[in-house]
């Protein structure tokens, strides 16, 4: 008889861990009742198989999520196991299977196209996108020829294209390397004599809006007697984005001069408040990163726990390990990514699992773009 596909990758999964010859993943005994099994279609060509724990532990049927990429072979060949998940309950392991050679990117030849249907939503790929009204700052890793400011960059226009709204939004960029976005109007960048003043106060500034915002918010929650979010309204969202956090914050000295608050605790203090503040007024810091290192000399593990949404350029297990809890990382395995490639998370209740996104191809002069939507928006 015709099967659906979903059955058909259900008896492949269901002869590769239940015939002995196939190894006995589960290390299941003689007599031992069979776990049950279903697979279901879901959205965007993906199957969620369910395996129960009846008798084999949730442990157990986590670690076979190897074998079941294996196990589909021929014209499922190119699936596999991207996510898995336990019930609260451990009643059951749920595994999300998915075509993973297919090509989900956009491609945009103008940078009007990618204005997207509203101003909280900014799109990755087909299948991915960030949702302002649900998460918070962005953390960006990635080594030099990811992609990685390229993909940030695709993330600004976005929010370039609405243009500012009526209660001061603002896209700040900060470039401390004096490289190509420095040379772009309004990115702020050291000053001449090499010092980073003008990178403090451009903060400053951006504190300053985000105060003002949240303030006029508590006041139209004031008047509809409950509490109101910029999103309600016709607030755009705002961005600060720092270019290199860490060689950034090495601009600044450790120590402030006498009457004066120009120092490294000052620029870690207005990062803290932007970061955990910030988003229930619609501001959000990213922050870019060559290393996906923690505290000495990369980033405080209390400011890469506060930014629910991360992506990691080019990723490399060890490297995810830093960003993601190891279990969420479990079903990816180790291969060759190519610029633009990268795994993304945003704790948004959709993308809250660790997916592989390829940031949008733009084959237009990206930073002309971004140079001439700046001068616009600042007009």
């Amino acid at each position: 008889m015709k099967q659906s596909q979903a059955n058909k990758i259900k008896y492949k999964v269901m002869k590769g861990l239940f015939s002995y010859p196939y190894g006995n993943p589960l290390h299941l005994k003689d007599g031992q009742i069979l776990p049950k099994i279903t697979c279901t279609s879901a959205d965007n060509g993906r199957f969620i198989l369910t395996i129960y724990a009846t008798t084999v532990t949730v442990e157990d049927i986590q670690n076979v999520a190897p074998n079941i990429s294996s196990i589909l072979n021929r014209k499922f060949e190119r699936y596999a196991v991207t996510i898995s998940n336990a019930d609260l309950a451990f009643n059951y392991v749920q595994f999300i299977i998915e075509d993973v050679m297919i090509d989900n990117s956009l491609h945009f030849t103008n940078v009007n196209q990618m204005k997207t249907d509203r101003p909280i939503k900014i799109i990755i790929d087909k299948n991915n996108h960030i949702d302002l009204t649900a998460s918070g700052s962005m953390l960006v890793a990635g080594k030099t020829r990811s992609g990685k400011t390229t993909g940030i960059i695709s993330i600004l226009l976005q929010a370039l294209l609405w243009g500012r709204d009526e209660y001061g939004s603002n896209i700040t960029i900060i470039d401390p390397k004096q490289a190509e976005l420095s040379v772009l109007p309004h990115v702020v960048t050291v000053d001449k004599d090499g010092e980073a003043r003008k990178i403090l106060e451009a903060m400053r500034v951006f504190e300053t809006i985000m105060t003002e915002r949240q303030q006029r918010l508590n006041e139209l929650s004031k008047q509809q007697g409950d509490a109101m979010h910029w999103f309600d309204y016709d607030f755009h969202p705002c961005f600060l984005f720092i270019d290199e956090y860490v060689a950034c914050r090495s601009l600044f000295p450790k120590k402030a001069e006498k009457n004066s608050d120009y120092c490294l605790a000052t620029f870690d203090a207005l990062i803290k408040r932007i970061v955990t503040m910030g988003a229930s007024a619609g501001c959000y810091v990213i922050i870019s990163i060559a290393e996906a290192s923690v505290d000495e000399g990369g980033l405080p593990t209390m400011l890469k726990n506060a930014m629910s949404t991360k992506i990691l350029f080019r990723p490399t297990l060890s490297e995810g390990r830093l960003m993601w809890n190891s279990e969420k990382l479990k079903t990816f395995p180790e291969r060759v990514y190519k610029q633009g490639d990268a795994w993304f998370s945003s704790t948004d209740g959709i993308h809250d699992d660790v997916s592989f996104v390829h940031f949008p191809y733009m084959d237009f002069s990206v930073y002309k773009e971004l140079g001439r939507l700046l001068k616009e928006y600042y007009l």
